[in-house]
């Protein structure tokens, strides 16, 4: 009888290739992340949370307490929160991540085929726009608006040349010519590794929190 020949270990099965529609569904991996943020927003949400504690705190001391004034603190400060201080553009190495009041969109570069700045930085995919809440424009400077066709051509309009958008001055104009920058620079590594990414989503947390200082709005002031 023959000893028996030990067999090689079965090699797992090869992973299936990675479709478009499934490259879409997955979440951009957020290396070397940047979040810009107007100074003027954190500024405008450090002094509107101190006054709004300085209201809050009396008046929860204070006996009997009025509901009313608490209430509307309450919900003067998630306000400011939401939309003053929340907003905010995080740019990555796969793309940007636009958070606004209540919903986040993502967009990687591939996804882009158009960058504009009005009142505020806008990424135009597929014909849809989306607006960039945190990142307004400056109104002294001209509009940044050119199709990526003609990738290059908003270099020579305003002042001239590609500013770097800073933590202190947030401005959609040298947000914009950055993003049309990082969008040349992906399409020229030519590598397909960069997955097509356009999704919006309303973000839970911040859309319960709206919805709990508006019911206790309203009951601290129709009904308590």
């Amino acid at each position: 009888m023959s000893p028996e020949v030990p067999q090689p270990p079965a090699e797992p099965p090869a992973e299936p290739p990675v479709t478009e529609p499934e490259r879409a569904d997955r979440e951009p991996e957020l290396r070397d992340a940047r979040t810009l943020r107007p100074q003027s927003a954190v500024v405008v949400g450090v002094l509107g949370g101190l006054a709004g504690l300085a209201l809050l705190i009396p008046a929860l001391l204070t006996a009997p307490r009025s509901w009313t004034l608490i209430s509307t603190v309450v919900l003067a400060l998630v306000l400011i929160w939401l939309f003053v201080v929340r907003p905010c553009a995080v740019i990555h190495a796969e793309g940007i991540r636009l958070v606004n009041p209540l919903r986040v969109v993502d967009v990687t570069w591939p996804a882009i085929t158009e960058v504009r700045s009005r009142w505020a930085l806008e990424l135009v995919v597929e014909g849809r726009r989306y607006t960039a809440w945190g990142v307004p424009a400056d109104p002294g400077r001209p509009r940044h608006g050119r199709g990526l066709l003609t990738l290059g051509a908003n270099k020579v309009r305003g002042k001239g040349t590609t500013e770097t958008p800073s933590t202190s001055k947030v401005e959609a104009q040298a947000v914009a010519a950055e993003v049309e920058e990082r969008i040349g620079a992906d399409r020229r590594r030519k590598d397909g590794r960069t997955p097509r990414i356009a999704h919006q989503m309303w973000d839970p947390v911040a859309v319960g929190l709206l919805l709990a200082a508006t019911a206790f709005f309203v009951l601290g002031t129709f009904v308590v």
